[in-house]
């Protein structure tokens, strides 16, 4: 049965749909039980029930020796430590601000759908399972990043791509509760005679049948599909017995162009096009250990014996057998142990290359920081972990682009979506929290119609015909409007060693201060400007903030400091003024003494002169002293 809806006929059928289903479950059906075996192995679960019994006969303990768990944990963590945040960078300069409202607008909705622990989730999938995958929607009220489990996800088998670029179809199947479905479709299910599902899954049961429908449970598995025609992307969510909902699919790029709110990644994908995880390449060399390890336990719990006596009794044979498997045995007369050291010296030789190869496949101890020391720079310890993974590089990069992906897919929805006035938190500081609005609605006068209080309706101006007109208060446009912006997203990683921003903020320091610049100065904006810090901006930000503040405390210190050093300068201005009358006043002093000597002189001369031409002592009245 097909459903319609608003008019919309869709491209392909229930049956069609349900026909590619089948096809992956075909297709996919031996790796599945290969990626199941992986999860098994990496759970501790290694040993299979014929080895077991084998084990058990031989009254020999069970020990497995799990290598794939704490190799695996390594890489989880690794891959946890490198938290990824959300960036966007404007296409023009005069988007800057733009691109920073549109950055904390997607790290607060990746917030409120709790990505991180998605995030955990997906890294765990990759890198067992080997296929992630997560889907990115609008849920009426939130947007919502959700992990889909690997026992859930169908896709396009014939895809080849890591990232299912080229896949046609994506899809969950999940088993649900027939209350539930009636709950969400209650008109279509019960068009479609109220069919009932079976919880039994259909990697262990071989029969498709039961997989889609069966009496014996209450639950039904419904489909939830999202697939390409041409360019359109379409949904359909249907069951064994028909469709329950059909419609195009409700999510746009930036170009207005359809997409599946679903993206996947995968670990690796060999010739065949079977998807696995880091586990698939491992299992043989834990195979290999616990062998030797069950094969050595043996051979040291067990001796062979000899017949040193050919006249000994055949009994005896059986007696000595016994005996030399125990560690106080007594062996019988005519018999003696063999002791075979070279057999335990070669399974030990190969259980420690198995060992050591399988240790070459987890994380290095460089990688785990076991080789750094306490004292070392963080940006020392993180070139070690670099060094570490290498290997791995390739495989943290498809995640990291999965990754960006899903913020892409985010950021479309909150686009389309998230259209009401919003606060938002943009520090972490819990004790100066600062908020901003996003679709800030800003108000001014506007024409509106008058409203006849008794019809509802305008009221019409009898002279031109139309509706009257008035001047109110309304909305006029709209602040932080993130439907309008046109942006790049990139993604920001952040250091796992704890100690590298430490590092950066000590060089900082260091060259400021050769420099003679103090964080209060101006100038030292600039030296951030060249340091790769997180959250540059808001640095920046806050160090304005704290001069400003610094300027407002200090000011009545300075009023009074600008009013004592002007006063200072007025008395060395009265100082010096009265130095300067002082050294004129002396300095006339000293001209009018050396005048009244030179007159003196003057008298002597010419006094010496009339002696001399008289010969008697002149005297002209005008005394000497």
């Amino acid at each position: 049965m097909e459903i319609e809806n608003d008019g919309y006929k869709p491209p392909k059928s229930s049956d069609e749909l349900r026909r590619l289903v089948d096809q992956y479950l075909n297709i996919t059906r031996e790796n599945s039980v290969k990626v199941r075996r992986d999860r098994d192995y990496f759970d501790g679960h290694q040993i299979s029930g014929n080895m077991r019994k084998e084990l058990e006969e031989r009254g020999q303990p069970i020990m497995p020796v799990n290598k794939i768990a704490p190799g695996l944990s390594g890489l989880m963590g690794i891959m946890d430590a490198g938290v990824a945040d959300p960036e966007c960078w404007p296409r023009s300069p005069k988007s800057q601000a733009a691109a920073d409202i549109a950055t904390k607008t997607l790290r607060y909705v990746t917030d409120r759908a709790k990505y991180k622990k998605s995030r955990r989730q997906t890294s765990e999938i990759f890198l067992i399972q080997g296929s992630c995958a997560a889907i990115t929607q609008w849920d009426g009220r939130h947007i919502t990043i959700e992990r889909i489990r690997w026992e859930d996800f169908i896709h396009d088998p014939l895809s080849r791509e890591h990232d299912f670029s080229d896949a046609k179809f994506f899809g969950i199947a999940k088993l649900l509760d027939t209350s539930d479905v009636r709950a969400r479709f209650p008109d279509t299910y019960d068009d479609l005679q109220s069919p009932k599902g079976d919880f039994g899954d259909f990697f262990d049961d071989q029969s498709k049948a039961r997989w889609w429908s069966s009496p014996k449970r209450d639950q039904l598995r419904v489909v939830d599909l999202y697939y390409l025609v041409i360019d359109q992307w379409h949904r359909c969510v249907f069951t064994d017995g028909g469709s329950l909902y059909a419609g195009p699919s409700e999510y746009r790029d930036d170009l207005g162009q359809s997409i599946s709110p679903i993206n996947a990644m995968s670990f690796e994908v060999d010739l065949r096009g079977d998807r696995y995880g880091a586990v698939r390449n491992m299992v043989p060399l834990q195979d290999a250990i616990n062998s030797r390890n069950s094969k050595l336990l043996h051979l040291l719990n067990h001796r062979q014996t000899q017949q040193t006596d050919m006249y000994a009794p055949a009994a005896n044979k059986d007696i000595a057998r016994r005996e030399a498997a125990k560690a106080d045995g007594t062996i019988p007369f005519g018999w003696a142990p063999i002791q075979a050291p070279d057999l335990a010296q070669g399974q030990m030789l190969l259980l420690q290359q198995a060992h050591s190869d399988l240790d070459r496949m987890a994380p290095t101890p460089a990688v785990l920081g076991r080789l750094s020391g306490a004292a070392e720079s963080g940006r020392k310890a993180q070139i070690l972990q670099q060094a570490g993974y290498t290997e791995l590089a390739r495989a943290f990069g498809r995640f990291e682009e999965f990754e960006k992906t899903i913020f892409e897919k985010a950021w479309f929805v909150a686009r389309d979506y998230l259209d009401q006035p919003t606060m938002i938190r943009i520090t972490d500081n819990p004790r100066a929290m600062e908020w901003t609005q996003i679709n800030e609605p800003i108000l001014g006068p506007v024409m509106q119609p008058v409203m006849d209080s008794a019809t509802g309706e305008p009221v019409i101006d009898p002279v031109t015909g139309q509706p009257m007109t008035r001047v109110a208060m309304g909305v006029t446009g709209y602040k932080n409007r993130i439907a309008e912006l046109d942006l790049d997203i990139i993604i920001s990683t952040v250091p796992s060693n704890a100690t590298l921003e430490q590092e950066v903020f000590e060089t900082i320091m260091e060259t400021a201060s050769s420099l003679g610049i103090s964080p209060l100065d101006p100038n030292f904006d600039g030296l951030l400007a060249f340091m790769p810090i997180p959250n540059k901006r808001e640095t920046q930000d806050r160090l304005k903030q704290i001069r400003a503040e610094t300027e407002q405390a200090n000011a009545p210190q300075a009023q009074q400091q600008a009013q004592v050093a002007e006063a200072a300068q007025q008395l060395q201005a009265q100082a010096l003024q009265a130095k300067t009358a002082k050294d004129a006043a002396h300095a006339q002093k000293t001209t009018v003494e050396a005048q009244q000597i030179e007159l003196e002189n003057h008298h002597i001369i010419d006094r010496s002169v009339m002696n001399a031409a008289y010969g008697t002592p002149f005297n002209s009245g005008i005394p000497l002293n």
